[in-house]
């Protein structure tokens, strides 16, 4: 790769790829270099360290994350849109199993730009669920239980359970279907 095609974008994504290959933790400066066909401290050029990579690559997933979020929840409210959150936040998660990994990382983080795109991403899930719960600290606690929900199901999932005879499409619609009844319900009940 002749150096002036290179840009963090191009390092983030076969940084991303490699992981993906080898393991977040087997990735280095030398094996990201190998892959793009440039001499490692090149890498320097653009990224301090591997820690300055993981927060860049952190920041890469989420605003992609949040884009992809926003564009597929256009003109979507109530059952709809939680429906469409939870499909699109558990295939994105899937489809980019160790840029997810680094996004549950984000409570340790210290780095503002992640915090930030990480209120950005409750903000929107505070949204979706703005149609039934006006009430701040109950769509704080609906928020959390639908997190939990995704992520707990995309971990399982990551980690080979659900092999079971149950098909893994209608468990994961009966999750969600159980989540918006209960919302629905309390909604009611208010």
């Amino acid at each position: 790769m002749q150096k002036r095609n290179l840009t963090k974008e191009k390092i983030i994504e076969v940084s991303f790829s490699l992981a993906d290959e080898i393991g977040l933790n087997q990735v280095t400066f030398p094996k990201i270099a190998e892959k793009l066909g440039i001499k490692y401290p090149s890498l320097y050029n653009h990224f301090t360290n591997m820690d300055d990579l993981k927060t860049k690559m952190t920041i890469y997933f989420i605003k992609k994350l949040n884009i992809t979020l926003m564009q597929k929840l256009i003109g979507r409210s109530g059952e709809d849109a939680i429906r469409e959150f939870a499909y699109v936040y558990r295939n994105f998660a899937l489809e980019n199993k160790t840029a997810y990994g680094l996004f549950t990382n984000i409570p340790e983080t210290k780095d503002e730009d992640i915090l930030n795109l990480a209120k950005e991403t409750t903000a929107i899930i505070r949204q979706v669920l703005n149609y039934y719960v006006k009430d701040d600290a109950l769509q704080a606690h609906k928020s959390r239980i639908l997190r939990s929900l995704l992520h707990g199901f995309i971990s399982l999932h990551s980690l080979g359970f659900f092999q079971g005879p149950a098909n893994i499409e209608e468990s994961f619609k009966i999750m969600i279907d159980d989540f918006i009844l209960s919302i629905q319900m309390n909604n009611k009940n208010r």
